[in-house]
């Protein structure tokens, strides 16, 4: 039996958040969790810096790795290259939009990217506003994650969030909406 108060301590203990932009060389490709909070709550475009600050807490992002913290963590979520949730959440939450119809001969109808340029501006951000934090955690981490999120309510997280905002939910719409149609002509 996993003890989620030892993983949630040492997960969110203040000694062990890093800038984002120095990591790199420290993630595993171990499974585990990882948390994501902003260096300032007003680092956010509002509505979301206000409701952060509502939230009375800085976390932004509560995630799982079920096979390799790189991979999924850094690779994904913090770089941009794949299908990292949090990245294409942060994206559209800085204002950046998917290329029109990007999405129209893909299989997978939600993972939705950003330009090249608009990738590399977006991980740009990531470095210099946020914050990350993470365990290895060698056993099954979806129970962990679920209860960690619905514990914390990390403002970008919408999946078992009970807090999840619809501020969000629409920004997300509106990305996938965007991809999922052809320019008109």
């Amino acid at each position: 039996m996993l003890d989620l108060t030892a993983f949630e301590a040492r997960l969110l203990a203040a000694e062990n958040f890093r800038s984002a932009g120095g990591i790199d060389a420290l993630v595993p490709t171990r499974p585990g969790l990882y948390v994501i909070k902003m260096v300032e709550r007003v680092d956010l475009p509002e509505p979301f810096t206000s409701l952060a600050i509502e939230r009375g807490h800085d976390l932004i992002y509560l995630g799982k790795a079920s096979q390799s913290l790189y991979t999924r963590f850094l690779f994904q979520e913090l770089r941009g290259r794949g299908h990292g949730t949090f990245f294409r959440t942060i994206g559209a939450v800085l204002g950046f939009r998917p290329q029109q119809g990007s999405l129209r001969d893909k299989v997978n109808q939600n993972n939705y990217t950003f330009a090249l340029n608009d990738r590399l501006e977006i991980v740009d951000w990531i470095d210099k506003h946020l914050l990350v934090s993470f365990v290895v955690i060698d056993d099954p981490v979806g129970p962990l994650e679920v209860a960690l999120i619905r514990k914390h309510l990390p403002l970008l997280n919408i999946k078992d969030n009970p807090a999840a905002l619809p501020e969000l939910k629409a920004l997300r719409g509106e990305c996938l909406s965007i991809a999922r149609n052809p320019p008109q002509i």
